[in-house]
């Protein structure tokens, strides 16, 4: 059956009960239990599909459909299902049942080994950045680039503090969002990349930089959750003014994990560094590993594939490959119509 929820689609499994309100607060329950992925909290954006399993879990997803990439259609389903990893498979095959023709982003090992059980070709799509926060430090060689940009930025009077959306005159919100955006072609990616929604929302972690007043940056951290406990928060969002000191979105990172050490919290991620140091671990399409390997080194004018792995390399954190599958086999076809999906062109 299906239903239709504010800024939410979902389909459920036959026999379900449940209300729109209902599903709703499912898909909370189920991220605090097992929203253990970086983007996680993604996965309750405005504009996604949900298939819902009332028992086990949810899987996210965003349709496309395409005159000649794919005529018939495609499931962009972000990241994994949100579950206990033992159903994976079982939600993953009552999915495809109801949607044969899928595309898996951004997974992680655990889940892309599932996929490449029941017979999908498994590409690297690149690597996620974690940071431990017990006994994170800015001593040696690793981090001199941070300790570079902290000092930087006291000397220039950059100032960071953690307050709340609605304590920020919305008018500055808008001006700097307006410029970020203006820098970067007004395009603003979806689906991997949770866009910025300009309100107080439950858990989500928020800091401003300001030099001498201005509000130069702002930052947001998103939580991951496991056992309905928040054990660790994503770096979702950045906007920074043009003329921000150099490493004004650092310094937020650093002043974010010094908050969160006090907090207790395991980890920040720094999320998704797209195509970067891909590996080949499962059945793979060579086809897809040459083209994905190709657009790293010279699409970058689509996306700053090099300037984001380079930048998050630099806060010496742990590197966990992330993965991409088709049910359709991962050919140019698919790759393009992941492209067109996330608005890279």
């Amino acid at each position: 059956m299906s239903a239709v929820m504010t800024n939410l689609d979902a389909t459920y499994p036959a026999g379900s009960q449940s209300s729109p309100r209902q599903q709703r607060d499912l898909l909370v329950d189920f991220l605090k239990r097992f929203g253990e992925r970086c983007v996680g909290y993604s996965t309750l954006q405005p504009g996604l599909e949900y298939f819902i399993d009332d028992e086990k879990g949810y899987i996210a997803y965003q349709s496309f459909r395409h005159p000649v990439l794919a005529l018939t259609g495609r499931k962009m389903i972000l990241s994994n299902p949100v579950c206990d990893p033992a159903d994976y498979r079982a939600i993953t095959q009552a999915f495809l049942a109801q949607h044969p023709k899928a595309i898996f982003l951004q997974v992680d090992q655990h889940y892309a080994s599932v996929l490449e059980g029941m017979g999908l070709q498994v590409n690297c799509f690149g690597i996620e950045t974690e940071l431990p926060i017990d006994g994170f430090s800015l001593d040696g060689k690793l981090r001199s680039k941070l300790r570079q940009w902290r000092n930087k930025c006291q000397r220039e009077q950059v100032v960071v503090e953690h307050c709340k959306i609605s304590d920020v005159d919305p008018a500055e919100i808008r001006s700097l969002s307006d410029a970020w955006l203006k820098n970067r072609s007004g395009r603003e990616f979806t689906l991997l990349m949770r866009p910025f929604q300009g309100r107080d929302e439950e858990d989500v972690y928020f800091l401003t930089a300001r030099q001498r007043g201005e509000l130069i940056g702002m930052t947001s951290f998103d939580p991951i959750y496991r056992n309905k406990k928040i054990v660790g928060y994503y770096h979702n969002l950045d906007r920074i003014c043009a003329q921000a000191p150099h490493g004004t979105s650092a310094v937020c990172v650093l002043e974010a994990i010094k908050q969160f050490a006090e907090a207790e919290i395991e980890y920040v991620s720094l999320g998704f560094s797209p195509l970067y140091e891909l590996q080949e671990q499962y059945r793979h399409s060579r086809v897809a590993r040459f083209s994905l390997g190709f657009a790293y080194e010279h699409l970058n004018f689509l996306y700053p594939f090099k300037g984001n792995a380079v930048h998050k390399r630099k806060f010496g954190g742990v590197a966990r490959p992330v993965f991409l599958s088709s049910t359709q086999g991962n050919s140019i076809r698919e790759l393009l119509s992941i492209i067109k999906t996330l608005k890279l062109l």
